[in-house]
């Protein structure tokens, strides 16, 4: 069985590759977020206030 000349199995592969990206996005922001709720910034906080660079 072939779908605009391919293969099916080469046509599904190259049609799922844009939703196996977004899902991966996704799952490394989870992660990323995940790990910047554990990081503790209050001392970077701190200084960029003092600095006038961060919103009040």
């Amino acid at each position: 069985m072939t779908i605009i000349g391919m293969p099916a199995s080469t046509f599904f592969a190259t049609l799922s590759w844009p939703f196996i990206f977004i899902i991966l996005a996704f799952v490394a922001y989870g992660i990323m977020k995940k790990q910047d709720e554990q990081i503790d910034d209050s001392e970077f906080e701190k200084s960029v206030k003092g600095r006038g660079g961060a919103a009040k």
